[in-house]
C-alpha cells in the first residue's frame, strides 16, 4: 500500500512539473482532435473542452496562484489572459484550420504559459531557487522513487 501511495505521489509531481505548458498543450489538442467548418473555423464545443482542459491543467500545476486568483489577490493572471488574447488577435489569420497549419498563434499560448508561470510566482507559488529546467527535476524524482521503490 505504502508504494502506491509513494508512485501516485510521483505521478502528481511528475505532471505538476510538466504542466507548464498547460496553455500551448490545449491549443495543439485542439488543433489535432477538433474538427473544422468549411471556413476554416474550429467547433467551438470541442476547442471550448480542450480550453477547459488547459485552465484545469493551470489551476492542478499552480495551487497557491489559482486561489490567490479566486480571491481576487493575483491580477498579473488577468494581465496574462489579455496579453494572450491580444497575441491571438494580432497572429491569427481567421482561418483556425491555416492557424493550427501555419504554428504563429501557437506561439502565443507558449508565450502565454511562460507568463502564467511568471503570474504564478508572483502570486506567491513556490520558485525552484535553482531554476533548474523541468528534465533535471524529473529526472532526480525519478531517481528519488526508484531508489525508494527498489529500497522497500
Amino acid at each position: 500500500m505504502k508504494k502506491i501511495f509513494v508512485l501516485m505521489l510521483f505521478g502528481l509531481l511528475a505532471g505538476a512539473a510538466f504542466a507548464a505548458s498547460c496553455a500551448a498543450d490545449a491549443y495543439r489538442k485542439t488543433c489535432a482532435s477538433c474538427t473544422f467548418d468549411s471556413n476554416g473555423k474550429v467547433d467551438q464545443s470541442c476547442s471550448g473542452g480542450y480550453k477547459q482542459s488547459g485552465i484545469a491543467c493551470t489551476s492542478a500545476a499552480y495551487p497557491i496562484m489559482s486561489t490567490k486568483y479566486a480571491a481576487g489577490q493575483c491580477p498579473q493572471v488577468d494581465a496574462c489572459a489579455a496579453e494572450l488574447s491580444s497575441c491571438v488577435s494580432q497572429y491569427s489569420s481567421g482561418d483556425d484550420r491555416d492557424d493550427c497549419r501555419e504554428g504563429s498563434v501557437s506561439t502565443c499560448y507558449h508565450a502565454a504559459d511562460r507568463c502564467t508561470q511568471r503570474a504564478a510566482i508572483a502570486c506567491g507559488e513556490i520558485e525552484d531557487p535553482c531554476n533548474a529546467p523541468a528534465f533535471i527535476l524529473m529526472a532526480a524524482l525519478a531517481l528519488a522513487g526508484f531508489a525508494y521503490y527498489r529500497k522497500n
